[in-house]
């Protein structure tokens, strides 16, 4: 039904963005790759789109890229995986860091992710065997932004993924502890889903 949505993005936060085009507010649900691709609110910002329908909700999730909306298109299409776990699994992986664990079989690094307990990733091995590479094209998506006040979106972006906030803040301090106060909000989160 939607491609794309270009417009002014108005609201963005490490797992959600808001576009308004055409006078209509478009609210998106987006990876933390994607995140760090998205300007400052008030510019221009163009976003691929996928549809989730169920039941009696519509669910718009954006990607900054056709890699990514692929590779959740193709999480989205194993058994057990729904939206909301592809979107964890995208935020903590890059496309080529998912093409990697799924080239190695390495079942560790996906039962790291919150969400994915060892049937899953199994499964996950088993059935993007082949179909990952496919979709990988050009290596990870490019992050930027960031900075000293980041902490806050950080902790929420953890608690988005399934952890407590008390789990979410003592990550994050050991993540800015490793990496510095300015890293990239992604890089923090990145870090911080290491050390769980």
């Amino acid at each position: 039904m939607y491609s794309h949505i270009k417009g002014t993005l108005t609201h963005k936060a490490p797992t959600a963005a808001v576009i308004d085009a055409g006078g209509v507010g478009y609210h998106f649900l987006i990876s933390l790759s994607t995140y760090g691709t998205l300007p400052e609110a008030g510019n221009q910002a163009r976003l691929l789109a996928h549809l989730h329908v169920k039941e009696d909700v519509l669910q718009l999730y954006g990607f900054a890229d056709e890699k990514e909306r692929a590779l959740f298109r193709i999480l989205i299409g194993v058994s057990g995986v729904g939206p909301k776990l592809a979107m964890t699994v995208l935020s903590h992986l890059a496309p080529a860091d998912l093409e990697n664990a799924v080239a190695n079989q390495d079942l560790t690094m996906l039962t790291a992710i919150s969400g994915i307990g060892k049937k899953t990733a199994e499964r996950l091995l088993v059935e993007l065997k082949g179909r990952v590479a496919e979709a990988v094209v050009d290596g990870l998506p490019s992050l930027k932004g960031g900075g000293a006040a980041a902490a806050d979106p950080a902790v929420d972006a953890l608690q988005s993924l399934g952890l407590s906030l008390q789990e979410s803040k003592n990550a994050v301090d050991k993540a800015k502890a490793k990496l510095g106060a300015s890293a990239p909000i992604e890089q923090v989160v990145r870090e911080a889903l290491k050390s769980k």
